[in-house]
């Protein structure tokens, strides 16, 4: 498939996109392929999500579908990760490419996590529609589409733990 002209991710700093260090919750984009971040003011047009009137509905401009189909979208610790990966890819396959790509810069400052951190690509669990993936099977077996933005990438330490005791904080 081909790419769109404008994909290419700015390396940290560039033209405003700053910043570069840590991951904010809910803030920022990861461009695994390239390493680097992609810059606030261009996730929309990185992941395709600028409203036309190619299709409206009522009037109102709409998001056309995706033309990018060889990348997928992680999230992981309030960061989107973005990433080549095709469906026939096995689980593993993907994680390594997560991991290469820099997904571990997620990991919150040795003194203030809770959990070992993401270390190696072993370290993650790909989720998808609530399934967890098995590292030797396909994301096809999963039924994850070509160009899939609604994936989850979570340190497995975090799975481990459980939920939070009833009487924690947490739950107020």
């Amino acid at each position: 498939m081909s790419k769109p002209a404008n994909e290419k991710a700015l390396v940290a700093g560039e033209e405003g996109g700053g910043g570069g260090g840590s991951v904010s919750l809910g803030k920022g984009a990861w461009d695994c392929d390239t390493n680097t971040e992609i810059p606030p003011e261009r996730e929309a047009i990185v992941f395709e999500e600028i409203a036309t009137m190619d299709f409206p509905f009522e009037g109102i401009p709409t998001v056309p579908p995706r033309k990018d189909m060889d990348h997928m979208a992680f999230y992981c610790g309030g960061c989107r990760y973005r990433v080549t990966a095709y469906p026939d890819w096995t689980a593993g396959r993907v994680k390594q490419a997560l991991f290469k790509g820099g997904i571990a810069r997620s990991n919150k400052p040795e003194h203030i996590r809770n959990t070992p951190g993401i270390l190696k690509w072993e370290d993650l669990e790909l989720i998808y529609a609530g399934q967890r993936m098995a590292d030797d099977k396909q994301l096809a077996d999963y039924h994850v589409p070509p160009g899939c933005q609604c994936l989850i990438a979570i340190e497995r330490a975090k799975l481990i733990l459980g939920k939070p005791d009833p009487d924690s904080a947490y739950w107020n």
